[in-house]
């Protein structure tokens, strides 16, 4: 029935965070919110690198472990093998990006596990998604 109203990937985080006695034990993601503010640095859980370095004239320092970084409005840096798993293009999704649910984007590939770091962008209803292997 959700799937009906919502994209399948929309669907299953629905059904993650209790909409439904349902759990979908196939995601691919573990997602994780972060309590932090728009402008703190955020570091990779494997390595401790700064992904997100406010310090830095190129705030965006991805590491081995980043998969991609995105916002609702778009990407900042993703890996060739990850945009590869997705059913749309980098491309495609920023020519269309009026159109466009991120999160869902993402959540839509067919990567094997990976972990999805969720935190604030700053202005409201945005938000930041960094994806690590795990």
């Amino acid at each position: 029935m959700l799937g009906v109203l919502f994209s399948e990937a929309h669907s299953r985080n629905l059904l993650k965070y209790g909409y439904s006695k349902q759990i979908d034990l196939d995601m691919p993601y573990q997602l994780i919110q972060l309590d932090i503010q728009a402008t703190d640095n955020i570091a990779c859980p494997h390595c401790q690198q700064s992904i997100i370095d406010w310090t830095e004239e190129q705030y965006v320092q991805p590491c081995e472990h980043t998969l991609f970084i995105a916002m609702d409005i778009g990407f900042e840096y993703m890996t060739d093998e990850f945009e590869h798993s997705m059913p749309r293009s980098v491309d495609d999704l920023h020519a269309n990006d009026d159109q466009v649910n991120m999160f869902d984007e993402i959540t839509a590939s067919t990567y094997a596990d990976y972990l999805i770091l969720k935190s604030d962008l700053g202005a409201a209803g945005y938000s930041r998604y960094i994806g690590l292997t795990v």
